[in-house]
């Protein structure tokens, strides 16, 4: 049966008048809710309930499907709620024009049909996909890091707790590749380096062209960062590594390239190298951690440590007096914790002083050959050197040391401003031998005081080479 073309119009127009509104109000109150302060909220939940970490969002804006932009964005801390994260703007874009394997190196080919990702933690932001081309991009012109409430200490371990949290929840956070970009980190802590002329009061170090990605590999999850420290390293891209493998190791490692960077910023990744404060790092440092038995492991490779304050190094392990600066620390392997200890390396102190009493106790335990010998009758309270070069085999029944090469037995020496010869000279004797850690001890124990033998992990002496 056919209708009539004037009922064929107005049933037409009738659904038009009837449906067109409801249409018109169903896309305005989409938009008008998704702009409602509680959308905001929603957004905070999710993202806390799945990092783990306190979030304040202003005000969340819909760009396009594929887009959305965050604004006035704070991550808070646990108790005290301060502000330690600050970015005016956060856009989190589906990226679909950029080859997905140039950015995610080693990623598996045989993604998962279902991606829900990082659309899990955008719960009903935006919709599942199906395409192994596609990856989230979140990016950030710039951002504030802000630790100056705290102490040094303090900043160190709670940067580490906060980034313990977020990688314990790897699992529903990189079903799908994440690729995050800033243009410009400030990190204001004690921690950082207060630069010259600068008046403020805070201490401000500038982290740019920051780049960081997280994505599942067949055996592993990844997140892999490089970044540049203004005024440190303008031509290197520094390097921080997260690997969480099937066998719930997690694995952190930190890489510098060819220029080295202040200890105090190595610090805010491990709190230990806080104990080299003044001095730089260069080389790779692993932090490897089993969820199982809570072990550790640190693992350092090719590492040099330079222009370390001697000083504070050794003042909370005795009494005696020692200075002088550590001009070059170097690891050429290094184990520490329960898979063993072992490490070799060498190091050098120049213009150091040794407190008179002490330069004595070791000259006699190690029998030591002083020349001339009427050095060890001087009256003073310090005994000055010019250098001290010393090759280590550090290993669990105790260490193993010997003079540079180039020096031959020499281990210490002193020579006057602008003379060739030395005045004086500290050998070893021809049949040395290792030294046990007790010995080592009481040999820098205070007069009087207890000895107590150290234990196999070596904490409490070692944290500085560094053993945690």
């Amino acid at each position: 049966m056919q209708l009539h073309e004037q009922t064929q119009r107005f049933i037409l127009l009738l659904i038009f008048y009837l449906f067109g509104p409801i249409l018109t109000l169903g896309i305005i109150g989409g938009i008008a809710l998704r702009k409602l302060p509680s959308n905001a909220r929603s957004w905070e939940r999710n993202l806390t309930q799945q990092t783990g970490l306190h979030w304040s969002i202003q005000s969340v804006e819909y760009c396009s499907p594929e887009l959305v932009r965050l604004k006035e964005v704070k991550i808070l801390d646990d108790t005290a709620q301060l502000p330690l994260f600050h970015a005016r703007q956060i856009e989190v874009q589906l990226v679909t024009d950029t080859p997905r394997e140039k950015i995610f190196p080693g990623i598996s080919a045989t993604a998962k049909t279902e991606h829900t990702g990082l659309t899990a933690l955008l719960t009903r932001s935006f919709p599942s996909f199906r395409s192994a081309d596609r990856f989230w991009r979140i990016s950030v012109p710039f951002a504030i890091v802000n630790f100056s409430k705290y102490s040094s200490e303090e900043s160190a371990l709670l940067l580490q707790k906060m980034l313990d949290r977020v990688f314990a929840r790897f699992d529903t956070l990189s079903e799908v590749p994440v690729q995050f970009v800033f243009d410009q980190i400030a990190v204001v802590s004690e921690y950082s380096l207060k630069k010259e002329g600068d008046k403020n009061e805070d201490k401000v170090d500038i982290f740019r062209f920051v780049q960081g990605n997280i994505y599942r590999t067949p055996e592993e999850i990844r997140s892999d960062w490089s970044f540049q420290i203004k005024d440190v390293s303008e031509f290197d891209r520094q390097h921080l590594s997260f690997i969480l493998s099937l066998n719930d190791t997690l694995d952190i490692s930190f890489r510098t390239e060819k220029q080295p960077i202040p200890c105090d910023l190595a610090a805010v990744f491990y709190a230990p190298f806080k104990h080299f404060s003044g001095g730089t790092f260069q080389g790779e440092w692993v932090l490897s951690t089993r969820s199982v038995n809570n072990s550790h492991t640190v693992r350092l490779n090719q590492v040099i440590f330079t222009n370390v304050p001697l000083a504070p190094l050794v003042r909370e392990y005795t009494d005696f007096s020692i200075e002088g600066t550590v001009a070059d620390l170097r690891l050429d392997r290094a184990v520490f914790g329960t898979e063993g200890t072992y490490a070799e390396g060498s190091f050098q102190i120049i213009d150091g002083a040794l407190d008179n009493a002490l330069f004595h106790r070791c000259v006699d335990h190690f029998r030591l050959t002083v020349e001339p010998q009427h050095i060890l009758d001087a009256p003073t309270r310090q005994i000055p050197f010019t250098a001290c070069a010393i090759h280590f085999r550090l290993q669990p029944e105790g260490i193993d040391f010997w003079a540079d090469h180039i020096w031959r037995d020499v281990l210490m020496h002193y020579k006057e401003e602008r003379s060739t010869h030395s005045l004086w000279q500290v050998r070893f004797p021809v049949d040395r031998r290792p030294v046990t850690y007790h010995e080592l001890m009481s040999i820098f124990a205070s007069d009087g005081a207890p000895v107590v033998p150290l234990t196999p992990g070596l904490r409490s002496v070692l944290q500085h080479i560094p053993v945690q």
